[in-house]
């Protein structure tokens, strides 16, 4: 998987293809016979998108997958500082994102939960009843210990003990491009069930830290301007426009 450069929209549609080849079911997490069948032999495939940063990127990503006629599971944070999940973009990004089949579902920070069952639940029906039908379906940003392995019986977790296992776990955290390494030899070793994390904030095109940071400054910018222009246009709209 090395024809293209490393973090570009042609290496993620090689990933995708590549699992496709080697035949990959892409599945959604909240499926219900996954964690009964998850043994029978079938090689399955559990793409996940953990959106700390780029709600675009997730759209972008979800539209390749698309295109190739496969599914993820992508899970947005509610208090992340690098955009507002209650918006009306964003919103719309996540609906957009299961009207094309994928999961969406919640990226819990230990920071604002208590990792309690019936409040992850609450925080997800209260979504739900206000926002869009988002799945009953979690992530955990940086996971208390306690959390690994354990089963939930009011939604699934990605930690759940039937889906996660470093052994047949690739990542591609703090955006490093080691996980190449690890998914070819799992398929080379013929894994039967894989989880593969990718966040959708290293998958813009550009892989310069400093350049990615500008980028997350400039669009936070951007939607603080828009916000204040909609909401204050009397006060600050001259301002801004001749900023």
């Amino acid at each position: 998987m090395d024809k293209f450069s490393h973090f570009s929209d042609e290496s993620y549609a090689e990933i995708i293809d590549q699992l496709l080849f080697n035949c990959y079911e892409f599945v959604r997490i909240d499926d219900k016979s996954l964690a009964e069948n998850i043994n029978d032999g079938k090689k399955r495939i559990l793409l996940r998108h953990d959106v700390d940063i780029s709600p675009n990127g997730a759209l972008k990503l979800g539209k390749i997958e698309a295109d190739k006629s496969v599914v993820s599971n992508f899970f947005f944070q509610l208090n992340a500082e690098t955009y507002q999940m209650i918006s009306h973009s964003c919103i719309n990004i996540c609906k957009e994102l299961q009207s094309m089949g994928h999961l969406v579902g919640l990226h819990v920070d230990s920071a604002l939960f208590l990792e309690e069952e019936n409040k992850i639940k609450g925080t997800i029906d209260w979504v739900r009843d206000n926002l869009f039908p988002m799945d009953y379906a979690i992530s955990f940003h940086r996971p208390l210990s306690v959390s690994l392995g354990k089963k939930y019986t009011s939604f699934v977790s990605t930690y759940d003990r039937d889906f996660f296992n470093l052994s047949y776990y690739a990542s591609d955290s703090r955006g490093e491009d080691s996980f190449y390494e690890k998914l070819e030899s799992l398929l080379v070793s013929n894994t039967r069930f894989i989880q593969l994390l990718l966040h959708p904030c290293w998958w813009e095109n550009e892989t310069d830290k400093r350049k990615i940071w500008e980028r997350i400054t400039y669009r936070k910018m951007q939607d603080l301007e828009n916000y204040v222009i909609s909401n204050f246009r009397a006060v600050f709209g001259e301002i801004i426009k001749n900023n």
